[in-house]
């Protein structure tokens, strides 16, 4: 886990302090021998987006603090 030290953060208008990322991976299943079988979990390569866990708000350039 990287490090934010020396870029200041403040809690939500909210109160949390607690932020999760925008799903950046999805899962891919295929049909093998009459099973669901999960095969690859590829990883989008867009931006990072952050979100207040508590209400959702997204947090302004939160790509920049990680």
């Amino acid at each position: 886990m990287k490090s934010s030290k020396n870029k200041k953060i403040k809690p939500c208008k909210c109160g949390s302090t607690e932020f999760i990322s925008q799903p950046n991976r999805y899962d891919i299943y295929e049909i093998i021998e009459n099973e669901l079988v999960l095969i690859n979990s590829p990883f989008i390569e867009d931006e990072i987006k952050l979100y207040c866990r508590q209400c959702s708000e997204e947090l302004k350039n939160g790509a920049d603090l990680l």
